[in-house]
């Protein structure tokens, strides 16, 4: 539960700790080509002002030639929740616009920023870069059909150069590589899009964008969906509405229904069919699936054949 200073206070923001920049766990008097930034947080992390806002409301993480007294990159963190271990991680390959130099000896500080004033670390430990860390993903973006399923993308970049994977959209997921250093490769899956429009998702790999567009499912209508016509011969049609990407096909389950055009067909289209005059003196229904449609035809008997003809002299 946050804490609130007594009302009419004074406020000064309290330090931030501790800051390291580690290759690994443990920072050493010097790291060589870090992959990670990991701070204390400030006393006042969780401290609500009398006034009801937050005392700290972002972290910002300063970068230094060694002995400058400014620094040359400042990345905001924003405010970050610790982790398990009470300590804030930060990969630097998310926060360093362009990583710096190889062989320049750096070190960082981190600030705690709020209404009250800033709040800065000590130094860190001293680091230094053998060679400087880019990424590149391929591909970077994806086509999917509606049923949704699995995609994959590689990472390039150099040895020791870590990275992360994540999902921006809701149905797509991350299913393997989420967290890697050097070349390596991300496996998501996308859900089936049950509705009529496309859609289109992004992931973050490397700090680079990967979009994934995804058409939407096929609906389909077809009119007129019935047909009640004479006992004589015919020819109709029923017309097919649909998404310019989406197939279909038509078939008669019918012997006196032809399909005579429109067998096949993708997006909008006519089924042309022709009907066999009924002989009976039966009506009848006959159907056609048209796009996993049924079309029914109800189709009256014949005419009644005449009396029997005799043929004479009397007249």
């Amino acid at each position: 539960m946050a804490h609130r200073r007594p009302r009419g206070a004074a406020f000064i923001l309290a330090a931030v700790v501790t800051c390291a920049v580690t290759a690994g766990r443990d920072a050493a008097a010097q790291t060589l080509n870090p992959t990670t930034a990991e701070f204390s947080p400030s006393a006042d992390h969780n401290v609500t002002l009398p006034t009801g806002g937050a005392a700290v409301t972002r972290y910002d993480l300063e970068f230094y030639n060694v002995g400058a007294a400014n620094p040359f990159q400042v990345a905001s963190l924003g405010k970050p929740a610790p982790a398990a271990d009470g300590l804030i991680h930060v990969l630097l390959s998310s926060v360093l616009t362009a990583f710096p130099s190889p062989g320049i000896v750096y070190e960082s500080r981190v600030t705690a920023v709020g209404p009250g004033g800033t709040g800065r670390s000590a130094l860190s430990n001293t680091f230094t870069f053998t060679t400087p860390c880019t990424y590149s993903i391929a591909p970077t973006s994806q086509a999917l059909a509606a049923g949704g399923g699995p995609g994959n993308a590689t990472v390039t970049t150099a040895s020791g150069c870590a990275w992360t994977a994540g999902s921006n959209a809701t149905w797509i997921s991350v299913t393997s590589g989420a967290a890697g250093s050097g070349n390596g490769a991300v496996g998501y899956t996308a859900a089936a899009n049950t509705t009529a429009s496309s859609r289109t998702g992004t992931l973050t790999i490397a700090g680079r964008t990967l979009t994934v567009s995804q058409a939407g499912a096929c609906v389909f209508t077809v009119a007129p969906m019935t047909h009640s016509i004479t006992g004589a011969a015919a020819t109709l049609s029923s017309t097919v509405t649909t998404t310019s990407a989406c197939a279909w096909t038509a078939t008669s389950n019918a012997s006196w229904i032809s399909i005579t055009s429109g067998g096949s067909g993708s997006g909008n289209g006519p089924v042309n069919y022709s009907v066999a005059a009924n002989t009976t003196t039966s009506s009848r229904n006959g159907t056609l699936t048209i796009a996993g449609k049924t079309v029914t035809i109800t189709q009256a008997p014949g005419l009644a054949a005449p009396a029997n003809v005799r043929i004479d002299t009397s007249q």
